[in-house]
């Protein structure tokens, strides 16, 4: 009969080998192929548990088989959302029941959706990034132009510069890349004829009206007067351009308004001038609140006007039947207040009251203007997350709505900076249906990052129907990274380092769920650092070429850059993220198992199925591999005294009396401390060391004894938390 040492060195020598044998005998192989036929059959726990035939072979690779009847209990286990500390299986002691939720993440992975509310979220951030980075270039062209009007002197000058000409298009409402130059400019110099009456577009003649022409010269020549634009035409031209751009309540604008307001009422401060200027007047209302669809110039012209000292008035007759009406009086009678005009329209003093002043009137406005900012793109916003609640498929997305729109996709392409009116629906649905981490999809291939970001922001299938994200990590992992994070700061860990841990880990949990690809992730060394950390890997010297080999390992070949290492650490930190060996991200929960996760079962399955067989041949080489596999999980004395087999193996080891398991836990784990430097399980010679004591041992107090409980030890509390690629 071969000895304890001698059957653990027979199959742990070449474990490659150990496993294939026991691959290859029969009914281990039709058990692994039914299983790897129907599992990505299974959605739900319910379908796994009704399946007798995977369901025992799942529990045994997790060394659950003691619990096969337990369904009630493993179907809590099975609807855990491990991204969640208070979920059913984080609260269980024994780990074996974690690790089996997580093989299956029926309660962490994400559903088939559209977009996840992450999606969405980043759908939304981007599209208030582009408003403000759209008006800050709005602003941009708007002060361009104001540099370079002052040397224009003629209408060829003015529409032959293409900053200009996008300015004077907008203006007059025309496209600026559709416009006809030849059409434009003979209209405006036909206003050295004709006059600003001479165009029948009323755009056209607000626009002529705003250049000075000179009286004389050629008849079409388009000249202008020195200087073409006067200083309040010049800036009604900015908040015209700002309105038509669609910025007209952006800080930009409110500044060009607010210099186009002072100009005005310091050059002619009449209430007929305040009244008949569309951009003043809508200034001051706003100011003070007044929405400009509920009066009509001569009205407040009225108001301004007032002798409030006499009555009637145009404010005294005013209704206040409806709380609508009082509020409006309320704000007219400020309005009157505000301004020192006489009943002809003349301002007595300054224009303002004693008590107002242009600065005031500028506060007003500001305070109001961003309150309709945030009303408007609460709005869209609101309207694409409604829309999008109802969204079946790519073609909802694509479609005109019920009211003949398409606001949905312009929103989500505004976002991305894409604009809606050059794209056709062809383009976007291969963009959609498009996997942004190959780079051979279509998206990929047109090398524009607007196109991933829109790829990854939703969730279509090649069917163009809704199915899970693409996560870099998946939730619960990021969850699991964050923990090991933390954890490997200690247990002494101050105030103020526990904030910084914390804010690593809010960063790093923003920048993993916006990645798209693996050089996302190799790109981003911040991540890439706390990753390592959390992984027990901080201090390895690994270029970004090894990183690459590293994560696109296939964890299922023994011989594959992570197993190779023969350090579990590696293989942890891979098996963490998602990752194929060609470099492609997966998506999150591609039916109940595939890929690592299959494999890893797999896996599992053959090495509980090897060290059975081993255990009826020899018990403790039973113990032995067993301890093999789970030693370098270990970190502690509890890590130890936790697993029935695990403490026997170091009971053993140590040459400690069985006795002690009547000692108090504290004592237990203090002995065990005092004896084991839990490092040198991460050691493979080391920990072989370890063994090899254990087996000479184990020979010896047993030799003479007709049976052993051995296999008592691995019930309830024992563990099994081996890794992909056997070590």
């Amino acid at each position: 009969m071969l000895s304890t040492l001698m059957n653990y060195r027979l199959y742990s020598a070449d474990m490659a080998k150990s496993l294939a044998r026991i691959a290859s005998q029969a009914s281990v192989q039709r058990d692994a192929d039914y299983y790897k036929a129907n599992i990505g059959k299974v959605k739900s726990p319910d379908d796994l548990l009704k399946d007798q035939r995977l369901y025992s072979y799942a529990m045994k690779a997790y060394g659950l088989e003691d619990q096969i009847q337990s369904k009630g209990l493993m179907r809590k286990v099975l609807e855990s959302d491990l991204s969640r500390t208070d979920s059913f299986a984080n609260k269980l002691v024994d780990k074996r029941y974690r690790d089996f939720a997580a093989a299956f993440q029926f309660g962490s992975a994400s559903k088939a959706a559209v977009q996840t509310a992450a999606q969405t979220e980043l759908v939304t951030e981007a599209y208030s990034e582009h408003r403000v980075r759209a008006a800050n270039k709005a602003g941009e062209v708007v002060d361009l132009y104001n540099q370079k009007i002052a040397t224009v002197t003629s209408v060829a000058d003015l529409l032959n510069d293409p900053t200009m000409l996008r300015v004077v298009a907008k203006v007059a409402g025309l496209d600026p890349d559709a416009a006809d130059q030849t059409a434009l400019k003979a209209t405006l110099s036909d206003a050295l004829t004709t006059g600003a009456s001479g165009s029948t577009n009323a755009k056209l003649r607000d626009l002529q009206g705003r250049f000075q022409f000179q009286s004389v010269g050629s008849p079409n020549t388009g000249l202008f007067a020195s200087p073409p634009q006067i200083a309040s035409a010049l800036a009604d031209m900015a908040a015209t351009y700002f309105d038509e751009t669609g910025f007209g309540n952006s800080p930009q604008a409110a500044a060009y308004k607010t210099n186009y307001v002072k100009s005005v009422l310091t050059a002619n401060p009449s209430s007929q001038t305040l009244t008949q200027d569309d951009q003043v007047l809508d200034y001051v209302l706003t100011a003070f609140g007044i929405d400009p669809t509920s009066v009509t110039p001569s009205q407040i012209k009225d108001v301004l006007n007032a002798d409030t000292s006499t009555t009637p008035n145009a404010l005294s007759t005013m209704p206040t039947t409806t709380s609508e009406q009082r509020l409006l009086k309320d704000r007219l009678t400020a309005l009157n207040a505000a301004f020192t005009y006489d009943t002809g329209g003349n301002p007595t003093t300054s224009v303002f009251a004693s008590s107002w002043s242009m600065d005031r009137l500028q506060s007003g406005f500001y305070e109001a203007y961003r309150a309709d900012d945030v009303a408007i793109d609460k709005l869209r916003t609101a309207t694409f997350e409604a829309r999008l609640s109802n969204m079946k498929s790519i073609n909802d997305l694509l479609n005109r709505d019920a009211l003949g729109t398409r606001a949905t996709l312009d929103y989500v392409l505004t976002a991305f900076d894409i604009d809606p009116s050059t794209e056709s629906n062809f383009k976007l649905r291969q963009v959609l249906m498009s996997d942004p981490s190959d780079p051979n999809s279509f998206v990929s291939k047109l090398k524009d990052e607007r196109y991933e970001k829109l790829a990854a922001a939703f969730n279509f299938g090649a069917d163009g129907k809704p199915t899970t994200q693409r996560l870099v990590q998946s939730v619960s992992s990021q969850t699991a990274t964050g923990t090991l994070y933390a954890t490997s700061f200690g247990t002494d860990v101050n105030a103020a380092k526990k904030d910084i841990i914390k804010a690593d880990t809010q960063a790093y949990l923003k920048a993993v769920g916006e990645m798209r690809t693996l050089d996302d992730f190799i790109d981003d060394k911040k991540s890439m650092k706390y990753a390592l950390k959390a992984y027990g890997l901080a201090d390895e010297k690994l270029s970004d070429a090894d990183l690459r080999k590293l994560f696109t390992s296939d964890l299922a070949d023994p011989k594959s850059f992570a197993n190779a290492k023969a350090d579990k650490r590696y293989v942890k930190l891979v098996s963490a993220f998602n990752f194929t060996p060609d470099g492609r991200v997966r998506r999150d929960a591609e039916g109940a198992q595939s890929g690592f996760t299959l494999l890893t079962t797999q896996n599992k399955f053959l090495l509980q199925t090897m060290e059975t067989q081993v255990g009826q041949q020899s018990e403790g080489a039973r113990l032995a591999l067993y301890f093999l596999r789970k030693a370098p999980d270990v970190t502690s004395a509890y890590g130890i005294l936790a697993d029935k087999a695990l403490f026997e193996v170091a009971r053993t080891a140590l040459g400690l009396p069985a006795g002690i398991s009547g000692m108090a836990i504290e004592s237990q784990a203090k002995l065990l401390e005092s004896k084991i430097d839990f490092k040198d399980f991460q050691d493979p010679k080391k920990l072989d060391k370890f063994i090899t004591r254990f087996s000479s041992l184990y020979d010896s107090a047993n030799t003479s004894a007709a049976s052993s409980p051995i296999l008592s030890l691995f019930g309830n509390s024992a563990g099994s938390n081996g890794i992909l690629g056997y070590l």
